[in-house]
């Protein structure tokens, strides 16, 4: 007997214990439901992040004073200070552009009075230190002391990169079941009957 035969006799062994493959495939099969599922969630949800969510959720939390409770307190807190650090961060303001805060009624307008400042401060073109290069500039919208640049395409490419991301790497693993799945019926022995 040759070495290498050894090696294909283990294989063999392993295939003819029925319960050892039939416990795989089942395990196979429950991986590749999950992954059926993960790959349309993916797909389907990818299309959720319409710039009307991200809107409605500005206009309503962003520095709502008022709070009906402790939840909507924290959850008002995190909406601004994540649309504060955006705005700032990414040279954005608003979902569309810095007209959101105007066209629409929101929490902010109500608070803020439209004159004296129409939109957030962090929609101002800041300097090194964090402030305003032209205050005025930035009340009055003279381009070049505000961002005129919604932030909807910052937030929506890379939650879109990450969705069809997630849909590719399940539909690879969806394959790789299916080949496994193949390989060892196809290689199974036949029991006689």
């Amino acid at each position: 007997m040759a070495k290498g035969d050894t090696g294909v006799r283990c294989f063999q062994g392993l295939l003819i214990l029925g319960n050892v493959v039939l416990g795989y495939i089942i395990l196979m099969m429950i991986v590749f439901a999950f992954e059926v599922a993960s790959s349309i969630t993916a797909v389907v949800h990818r299309d959720f992040l319409t710039p009307n969510l991200f809107l409605k959720q500005m206009l309503e939390k962003y520095q709502n004073p008022n709070p009906v409770n402790n939840d909507d307190k924290w959850k008002s807190d995190g909406v601004t200070r994540t649309w504060n650090r955006l705005m700032v961060q990414d040279d954005c303001c608003g979902v569309n552009g810095p007209r959101d805060w105007q066209n629409y009624t929101s929490v902010f307008r109500k608070v803020n009075n439209d004159a004296d400042f129409p939109w957030p401060r962090q929609c101002c073109v800041m300097d090194v230190l964090g402030k305003p290069t032209s205050l005025d500039g930035c009340k009055l919208g003279v381009s070049g002391y505000y961002h005129e640049m919604g932030c909807y395409q910052t937030i929506s490419g890379p939650m879109n990169r990450h969705a069809w991301g997630v849909a590719w790497f399940g539909f690879a693993i969806l394959c790789w079941a299916s080949l496994c799945i193949f390989t060892l019926n196809f290689f199974r022995p036949l029991e006689e009957a």
